[in-house]
């Protein structure tokens, strides 16, 4: 085999000399992968709504825009950075003065962690949330305390997207969904006595829908007046695949809207799908402040 080897490389020709014979390199078939883009697609809207005098909800887009009171807002663009990036919003409870201050108060305390919580390491970050957590809360009781009222506070819901994956958090009954080629899925559960009751057996769902504790929040920032610990709850991480859309939003869209109708939006919308959400909870009769922020996930090929 080894004679058979050399004679090949190295061939005698009649009545000449030896010589070697140079042959061309090997064909190289390795298929490089094409280049491709990720990035996202980022809009967000609030809107006091058609029958409240204030806007209690308050949100916090990466450091980029901030709310200003009785304004409706709204705006898109596109996030190019794969660095960490973090979207917030806030419902705010108590009436005009303590609600919007309390989601206001929010909103500035989890800018206060924002660096923290996207240039730090992953397994911190559940700490981090949590610190913000109690910062939050208890300067929303300190503002409730001033003021001499012992109602009051925000819900939140926040998402932190690092290297491609999706943290999600929050508390009380503001939501955040899905939407994928799965459709769409609601990943946290609603912080209030209704949800409380359908695990105790006393309602069926369709029955805590119309139920006085529909609204009866369990958890939020502000609750914890007695400074014993309040924690944020944590939704299992995800994968940001291509074409998902994620969506974070305050009672004010799910009270209006069904998730079918949320749904459809979703599959087909234009530039600012966090605008026409708002404006669909005004078609349906916009009882309520509504504030939406959608970050769409893509890749495209170079």
């Amino acid at each position: 085999m080894f004679e058979a080897l050399v004679n090949f490389f190295r061939r005698e020709e009649p009545e000449t000399e030896q010589k070697w014979e140079i042959l061309p390199d090997p064909v190289n078939h390795t298929v490089s992968k094409p280049k491709a883009l990720t990035y996202m697609q980022i809009s967000f809207a609030t809107d006091k709504g058609l029958v409240r005098q204030n806007n209690e909800d308050n949100f916090y887009i990466d450091g980029k825009y901030t709310h200003s009171y009785e304004k409706n807002e709204t705006d898109h663009y596109v996030e190019l950075t794969q660095s960490g990036h973090l979207f917030a919003l806030f419902d705010g409870m108590g009436g005009e003065a303590f609600g919007e201050t309390a989601s206001a108060l929010a909103a500035l305390q989890i800018q206060r962690f924002a660096d923290d919580m996207t240039e730090g390491s992953v397994s911190d970050l559940p700490y981090q949330m949590n610190e913000f957590t109690r910062s939050a809360n208890s300067a929303i009781c300190d503002m409730l305390k001033d003021r001499s009222n012992a109602r009051g506070g925000s819900t939140f819901a926040a998402v932190c997207v690092k290297d491609g994956m999706a943290y999600p958090f929050y508390l009380g009954d503001s939501r955040i969904y899905i939407y994928d080629e799965q459709g769409l899925s609601q990943i946290t559960e609603d912080q209030t006595l209704a949800i409380r009751n359908i695990k105790a057996g006393v309602y069926t769902e369709e029955e805590a829908k119309n139920s006085p504790d529909h609204h009866k929040l369990t958890g939020y920032l502000g609750a914890d007046y007695s400074d014993m610990g309040i924690d944020s709850r944590a939704c299992m991480p995800f994968p940001m695949n291509n074409g998902m859309k994620i969506l974070l939003c305050t009672d004010g869209l799910t009270d209006m809207c069904s998730s079918e109708e949320i749904a459809e939006l979703l599959e087909h919308h234009g530039n600012n799908p966090a605008r026409e959400l708002a404006d669909l909870a005004l078609k349906n009769g916009g009882q309520d402040n509504v504030t939406c922020i959608v970050i769409e996930s893509k890749t495209e090929l170079l």
